[in-house]
Formats: structure tokens, C-alpha cells, sequence
């Protein structure tokens, strides 16, 4: 019987095996209080990055700081948003290595590769540029990116939720 319990491999699974056996992530399993201090410290960034987001896209679908331009918002709110960026993304590679075979078969963590990978690109890409661009933003634009920003940030976090029940 193949260790993930499934009659055929799938690709990727020996390497999502070996990540999970090497000394990182065996270190990750076995000691009591490293994953907790890496999922609080994933938790942080989680709260940074979503609130500061949460704050610009609101202002941006008009729904919050209407009394501040969004740009400027997003602008003070930028180093923010990338240090809970990179808190999420230096802890949540060393959480995945713990259970990485676990996580293989499960569709629902490759929907969420797939939505991450999509939402950092919008991130890195129309987000970023929200905080450079001069004149405001015409208010049909500024919404349909604050509705895209929210609808890929949220269902990304829902599917990290529902991973653990598939």
C-alpha cells in the first residue's frame, strides 16, 4: 500500500513524501511547541496582511475612509501589508512541510496554490499600483479591483480552512 493511502501515484508525490520526511519537517512534527510559534507567527501575518487589505478594499468599494484618498491609505498601509506578506509566506512553507504528503491529495490545497498564485500576482500587479497612481482611481475601476482583491484574498483563506475537512 502506497504511503497517501491511494492505489497509483499522482505526480509530485514522491517529492511531497520527501519533503515531508526531511529533518525540517520531521523537526516541525516532533517537537511540541515549533508549530505552535510558527502558526502564531503565521497568524500575525495573516492579521496584518488581511486587515491592511481589508482597509483598502473597503475604501475602495467605497464602503470605508471616505475621508482619506484610498491611494494614500494603501500607500501608508504598504509596508504593513508586505511584512504580513512575508511573514505568511517564510512560516507557511515550514508548517506545509510537517503534514506535505497529507496536503498532496487533497484538491482542495491545489485550488488554493492555484488561487494564492493568482492573488499575489493581482497583489504584486494591479494592487501594488493602486498606492503609485497619482490621479484617483475612476470609481468603476477602483470597485472592480477592491471586489477582485476581497473575493481572491477571502476564498484563498476559506480553502486553507477546508483543507483540514477534505
Amino acid at each position: 500500500m502506497k504511503p497517501h493511502g491511494l492505489a497509483h501515484d499522482f505526480p509530485f508525490c514522491a517529492f511531497f513524501e520527501w519533503i515531508e520526511r526531511t529533518p525540517i519537517g520531521d523537526f516541525m512534527r516532533s517537537s511540541r511547541i515549533v508549530f505552535p510559534i510558527f502558526e502564531s507567527i503565521h497568524l500575525i501575518g495573516l492579521a496584518l496582511f488581511v486587515g491592511t487589505l481589508l482597509l483598502t478594499d473597503l475604501g475602495l468599494l467605497g464602503l470605508a475612509m471616505r475621508r482619506q484618498p484610498v491611494q494614500q491609505v494603501a500607500a501608508a498601509l504598504s509596508p504593513w501589508t508586505w511584512r504580513g506578506f512575508a511573514l505568511l509566506m517564510l512560516t507557511g512553507p515550514f508548517m506545509f512541510t510537517a503534514q506535505a504528503a497529507k496536503w498532496h491529495d487533497n484538491p482542495v490545497f491545489w485550488i488554493k496554490m492555484l488561487l494564492l498564485i493568482i492573488a499575489t500576482i493581482f497583489q504584486l500587479s494591479v494592487r501594488r499600483a493602486i498606492a503609485c497612481e497619482a490621479p484617483p482611481l475612476p470609481q468603476s475601476k477602483a470597485k472592480l479591483i477592491g471586489a477582485a482583491s476581497l473575493i481572491l484574498w477571502l476564498s484563498t483563506g476559506v480553502l486553507s480552512k477546508m483543507m483540514e475537512f477534505v
